[in-house]
């Protein structure tokens, strides 16, 4: 009776380490797909920002961060929707510099004597 108790303990014991070994193993798989996941939503993200497709890219960004979390990127591509959003106008102005009266000049020459 000891040795079939042996036996079953040792082959228990057996698949309990091969089971840890295969989890573990599925476990770096699923992080690895789960990064190509995010990867995808981020490159996709960026795409529509250089589109111009603002609703898209948020979009994207959030399944980004959706799929995990704790994954940087997902936040990072969601911050440049963001930047991109509130940015400000850019004018398409020339200024020209002002020049200074002489009835100005004659001002700030009094003011200085104390006249």
């Amino acid at each position: 009776m000891k040795i079939i108790s042996a036996g079953v303990g040792a082959a228990l014991l057996l698949a309990a380490l091969l089971l840890s070994y295969l989890s573990s193993s599925n476990a770096d798989k699923m992080i690895e797909n789960q990064n190509a996941i995010v990867m995808k939503y981020v490159s996709d993200s960026k795409e529509a920002l250089e589109n111009e497709d603002l609703k898209g890219a948020k979009k994207f960004a959030k399944k980004a961060i959706q799929a995990d979390p704790n994954n940087k990127a997902g936040f990072k591509a969601y911050d440049e929707v963001l930047k991109a959003k509130y940015k400000p106008l850019e004018v398409n102005s020339v200024v020209v510099p002002t020049q200074p009266s002489v009835e100005d000049d004659e001002e700030e020459d009094e003011g200085a004597m104390g006249c």
